[in-house]
């Protein structure tokens, strides 16, 4: 697992590490407090991101860790005047499923792992219902 400020990904630096993590036995991560989805998140509330895929040309993708939220930037290349460059970002429920079809169009190979999503957060992750809803269930 790799970390990056949003510093070091829009100014192309090196990686975040805490060389205090040198100090355990066991894998160290940085702190990755809950989003609580009060508002949308934006570029700016993040701090850390988890790498998921790099590439030259300042094309890569990651996920929101520290806040901890599905949220996800995809960055397509430097220049963001020119058609298919710049940062996209995908929020909220279904955001992951957008990620890997924009990955697809891209060319960009992600792996599919299993995910263990606590209970509370489980909305994140189903397809919307569609049709009627009855508010006044029993």
């Amino acid at each position: 697992m790799r970390w990056k400020t949003t510093h070091n990904i829009l100014k192309g630096t090196e990686e975040y590490f805490d060389e205090n993590w040198m100090n355990y036995n066991t894998i160290q991560t940085p702190p990755n407090p809950k989003w609580d989805y009060s508002r949308t998140l934006q570029i700016e509330d993040v701090d850390i991101w988890e790498v998921i895929y790099e590439q030259g040309g300042a094309v890569g993708i990651y996920a929101a860790w520290c806040p901890y939220a599905e949220f996800y930037m995809v960055r397509v290349g430097w220049v963001a005047e020119a058609a298919g460059h710049g940062i996209e970002t995908y929020y909220g429920p279904g955001a992951q499923k957008e990620v890997f079809k924009r990955a697809e169009e891209l060319g960009i190979p992600l792996s599919i792992n299993k995910l263990w999503v606590d209970e509370e957060d489980v909305w994140l992750y189903k397809k919307p219902e569609s049709g009627p809803k009855n508010l006044f269930l029993p």
